[in-house]
This record gives C-alpha cells, structure tokens and sequence, in this order.
C-alpha cells in the first residue's frame, strides 16, 4: 500500500527581504549596531565565517525562538535533512535571512540535495541593524538517508501505550516511499489480539486489526526497515510495544455536542478555531465556554473551518479535523487554487482533553486545496474514510476525493468518490447510514444547493434520491445526525447566498425513515430550535449524559 506520511514539512516562503525597524523600541537589543567582524562593519557576504560567533545557543528569547523556527522539522542542527523554514516574522519582529552558502541550502531555506558530503551551511537572521548568525549541518545523501530511515522507523506507530483502534501495519514509507518495512510479533504472546496479515475474503482487511478483550494486554511487535544507498542495502530493526486496552462499557447516548467555527458576529472576522455546543434534545444548543474557542488553531493558516468530529467503533477514542484555512482575507480564488492541502486533526479520549494538533497534507498531487474534511467508519475493511473537497489546478472543477486511515497519522493516496458530472462541480459532503444504507448529502456547486443519494456500501456506486433538498438555495456545510431514540433525523445547512445570505447553520427534519428514504426535510421555524450565536459549519455527535456533564463542569453554558 501507498502511503503518505505525518511527517509533512511546514516551509514558509520568502517572498521579499524587507528590513525594516521593529516596533519593540522597549526591547533595547534589537537596536544594538550592526554586527563587527574585527575592528569593521561588513556585510554578510564579506564575513569570515571563522570570526563569528554563532547563535545556536543563545539564551535571549528572540534568538531561541528564530532558531527553533529556522529548524522546523529537523531534530538538531547538526543533522539538518529537511528543509530549514525562514519566517519572515516571529512575534512582532521582521526578519531578514541571507544564506552564505547556497549549495546545500537555497534562498528560501530548501535543501538542494546537491551535497553529497555533509555540508556547513551559516544563515544570518537579521533584525534592524542587529545580525545573528547560525550554523547547520546539511546531511549527505549517505547520512542523510541513514538519518530518514532512524526517523521513520522511529515513528512507524503511535500512542503505543494507549491502544484503542486499529492499526496501520506500512510496507513502505520515506519521503519517497523508498523505505521498505516489514513486521513480525516479537513472541507469541497476546498474538492472538492483532493481525499480522490482511484478512477478508479477497484480502481487502489490512493486516493490524485489533481485538480489544476485558483487561488491558501487551503485544511487542517489530518492524525492519531497510533503504538501497549506493547499491547497499542498509537495514535496521525497531521494536514496539503496545498496550492493547480493555474494552469500554457499552454506552447510552441521551446528548449531542456540536463542533463549529463562528462567523463574524463582533466585527473583527469569523472565530476560525473550534467552538463546542451541547444540547439535551438535538435542537436547542447550548455554547460552551461564553461561545468563545476551546481549541485554538496554531499551525498552518493558523484558521480551521468545517470541524468535523467522529467517536471511534469501541466508543472511546475521538477524531477532530477540519480544514486548514484562514478566510478572514476573502481570496477565494488564492484559496481555491494555492491553499493548504492539509488536514488538521486533534484527538481525546473523553472530549475535555485534547492532544496537540497535527497537520497532514493529504490532497492528491496538483491539488490547489483540501476543504472540509469529513469521514467515516468503515466496517468492511476497518479503517475511516476520510473524504474531502479539492480542485486540481487547470482541471475541470472541484470533486469529492476520499483516502483511507486507522490512526490518521497515516493515510493512503488520495482518489476520487464523486466526480464531476455534466460541467456540475462538487464540495462538502456529510454521510448518515441505517439499516445497511449510506445516505450522502453534497453540494451542488454550480446551483449553491444540496442533494442527496444512497448506497449499500461506502465506497459503492451511488444512486441520486433528490436534486435539491427541500428547494433550499444558497447554502452549503451539510450536517447530518439522527435523533436519539427516534426515526428521526437532523439535516443542517450554512446558510450564505441567495434567500439564505448571512443566515448561518440551520436544522431541517426529516421526521420519519420514508422521509430519509425520500429525501424529505422540513425547515425548522423559530422557536422549534436555538443555535450558537454565529454557528456555522460543523459536526453533531451523540454523547452520554457522563460526557455531557463533563463538558459543562469544564467550561460552562
């Protein structure tokens, strides 16, 4: 299997070298005069780099904090493999970078891959007049993929003492899939708690399902890693031990939360950071936290929109993604064509607390963005299916793409699950599924309304049951959930152009399965439901009153 890996490189481009003077004029260091080499001031490419003091180790905090960027994901300076990231701000300084030796580093901070020795690399950071200067060392191609196959193997599993859901078992992995591995259980012990090769009637189950038992169990597994180098075949072992846990309680679902991002109610922009609500009934909610962000976006755009939250099969472990786009500046078509192509995800256990997030490019090559993110649990072959909006740059319009993930660290290639059809192009889609059946709701781009169709399998051929639910035009973000209990289900849409401009998330019912079936939804009227202020595209999930009560004694209604 073809795989993508978490170990995605976050490199901000240097579009223009401005020198400018800091606004911290309390911060009297950045106003010292320009660095001296000897008894003269010179500049950057007149140096003797071997009269400099270099600031790798600095302890003022602007030092610290320009080389901890500069890194990016390299674990040391002294065994730079990825490329190094040149901010062009940090805090509230404006920094200007000249990189002294180009060969093994360009301009902008990428690695040539020219070097074929270990190579020093200095790059100054300048801030006003004062100059830092610091050193790297730019691996080989030797070194440099002895070091990748340590890096990798090294991070072939995660959250190994925690264990709730399948796992990914890779064959291949590396920057460029030139990584070989193959696994094996370290004894017999617990070996009959997770499979070691695919399973299903045509293989279609990969290898690492894991079967959860009553009391907690450990299994050590050990993966080899080998990658060719100059016709050598360099080769190592890596040893993992998971801890397998016991079965969760089977749970009784009476609440819903909500995940969302807010609209610009306050003037300054849409809050594009997680917003939580619960509700008792599924129609009127309730903001957590005064209606201000849980979760703060911190990578990437530093923006996440179309949140989107799903509980794994045993009930015990949650997924949080979204879209990794800031929209405050309204390109739509910088969006559209040079956005992220990231996912951003969090995880938790009991929906209070969280793990830091992560970022995963996981658009297929060409693409100009990745937005709303939604996916689902796959019984069939045991992994979520992750299915998401993207246009190829010069194509012919957006589509719905899918990939595959257990731990959503790891993801396969990207392919298409709903194509574009007679010059319509398509975005957001949210599934619901009963008694065997997939229920699909997606955008109409090009009539800004929803339509509905249905399958017998996830990643079937679907069949269209309505054009346009309930003759609602401008809208977008379709959440679906059913009611607790109930034949009954909740259909939200983000309500922006037309007859529906500025009108935000609002609920439609379908209040029967022939409704369901035939893609009848009635519009809630006021009074029927309450939403957040500003709610606007994001999940429902069903929850336990235990759940619930902890969200609320942690951040209040």
């Amino acid at each position: 299997m073809k795989i993508k890996h978490l170990l995605v490189i976050s490199v901000i481009l240097v579009t223009s070298f401005v020198m400018i003077s800091c606004n911290k004029a309390s911060d009297e260091a950045e106003t010292e005069p320009a660095t001296v080499v000897g008894n003269s001031s010179v500049k950057d490419d007149e140096i003797d780099l071997s009269d400099i003091t270099y600031s790798n180790d600095d302890t003022d905090s602007i030092s610290k904090k320009i080389f901890k960027t500069m890194l990016g994901d390299n674990d040391s300076a002294d065994e730079v493999v990825y490329n190094l990231t040149l901010a062009t701000k940090i805090d509230d300084y404006v920094i200007r970078y000249e990189v002294l030796d180009n060969s093994a580093v360009t301009k902008k901070g990428y690695l040539t891959g020219k070097n074929v020795e270990d190579e020093t690399v200095t790059i100054s950071a300048s801030i006003g007049k004062k100059v830092r200067y610091y050193k790297f060392v730019v691996l080989g191609k030797e070194n440099a993929a002895i070091k990748m196959l340590d890096i990798y193997g090294n991070n072939l599993l995660h959250n190994t003492d925690d264990v709730r859901d399948n796992i990914t078992l890779v064959d291949k992995t590396g920057l460029n899939n030139n990584i070989a591995v193959t696994w094996k259980l370290k004894d017999d012990v617990n070996a009959d708690i997770i499979t070691m090769t695919a399973t299903g009637d045509n293989g279609e189950i990969p290898a690492g399902v894991i079967t959860r038992g009553d009391v907690d169990k450990k299994v050590t597994l050990v993966a080899n890693a080998s990658v060719e180098i100059g016709g050598e075949l360099h080769s190592k072992d890596f040893e993992y031990e998971l801890t397998i846990k016991a079965k969760p309680e089977e749970k009784t679902y009476e609440a819903y939360i909500y995940t969302y991002f807010q609209g610009n109610i306050y003037g300054k922009g849409e809050s594009q950071h997680i917003h939580l609500a619960v509700s008792k009934d599924g129609y009127f909610w309730d903001d957590l936290n005064d209606n201000k962000p849980v979760l703060k976006a911190e990578k990437g755009t530093k923006g996440v929109r179309d949140s989107f939250l799903i509980r794994s099969p045993y009930g015990d472990k949650f997924y949080l993604i979204g879209t990794d786009l800031d929209a405050n500046g309204g390109d739509w078509g910088a969006y559209a064509n040079n956005g992220s192509k990231a996912i951003r995800v969090w995880e938790s256990t009991d929906l209070v607390n969280w793990s830091e997030e992560r970022l995963i490019d996981i658009a297929p090559k060409g693409a100009g963005c990745m937005w709303a993110p939604e996916c689902f649990y796959d019984e069939s072959t045991g992994e979520y299916v992750v299915y998401f909006a993207t246009g190829i740059v010069g194509g012919n319009g957006k589509k719905i793409y899918y990939v595959k993930t257990r731990d959503f660290y790891t993801f396969t290639e990207a392919k298409v699950f709903k194509d574009v059809e007679d010059g319509i192009t398509f975005i957001d889609t949210s599934i619901t599924k009963y008694n065997g059946v997939y229920y699909r709701f997606t955008k109409n781009e090009n009539e800004i309304t929803i339509l509905v169709e249905k399958s017998d399998k996830l990643l079937g051929e679907y069949s269209l049951i309505t054009t346009r639910i309930a003759n609602q035009w401008g809208v977008e973000g379709p959440g679906i959930y059913k009611i607790n209990g109930e034949e009954k289900w909740c259909l939200y849409m983000d309500g922006y152009a037309n007859e529906n401009a500025g009108v935000g998330y609002f609920p439609l019912i379908a209040e029967s399965l022939e409704d369901l079936e035939k893609g009848n939804f009635r519009r809630l009227k006021d009074g029927e439901f309450k939403m957040p202020d500003g709610a606007k595209h994001g999940s429902f999930v069903p929850i336990t009153m235990e759940e619930y009560n902890a969200l609320v004694e942690k951040w209040g209604i």
